[in-house]
């Protein structure tokens, strides 16, 4: 499933190219990054096998919503975005997630796109969700600015690790 193309005052977001790799394996290994994603922050071999995948998935129609973009600044990835359902999200929901490149932090960039999606959000009659961790606490500071409607704290199968999903004002 293609996502829309989508601009800010600064940025573009729009699908991945395979020419993208190497910055998004910059993105995805960065331990900053890794800790509050549950990536595999060192094995650039599964992150390597991540990044292919989108185009498995833009490459399929399904029912399942799960838009994937790359944010680009004057054709340099700079960041990466999804919207889409998963198994936290109810019918009327899309998570978001994001990872940005360490070189592209403190620069507003987040803050600039999440707002243009919440502009956009009541196209899709959707509500939107983030999942994170208690400790990260930048992201939850940036989600704070767009508005917390509700919080719930849930414990991650996988590792045992409480996290909170939050459900953001519309």
């Amino acid at each position: 499933m293609l996502p829309p193309i989508i601009t800010t005052a600064r940025y573009i977001l729009k699908p991945y190219t395979v020419n993208d790799l190497s910055r998004f394996l910059e993105i995805s290994l960065d331990k900053e990054v890794s800790q509050f994603m549950g990536g595999t922050a060192d094995n650039a071999e599964e992150e390597t096998k991540l990044f292919y995948k989108i185009f498995d998935i833009y490459s399929k129609d399904t029912e399942r919503w799960f838009w994937i973009w790359g944010v680009y600044s004057d054709n340099k990835l700079c960041a990466h975005m999804e919207l889409k359902q998963t198994d936290t999200t109810n019918s009327d929901e899309l998570e978001i997630v994001y990872m940005v490149h360490p070189e592209e932090r403190r620069k507003g960039l987040m803050s600039e796109v999440l707002s243009v999606i919440k502009q956009n959000q009541h196209k899709w009659d959707k509500r939107i969700t983030a999942t994170v961790y208690p400790e990260n606490k930048k992201s939850i500071a940036l989600l704070e600015k767009w508005g917390i409607e509700k919080t719930e704290t849930r414990i991650n199968e996988s590792n045992n690790r409480p996290y909170l999903k939050l459900l953001l004002t519309v």
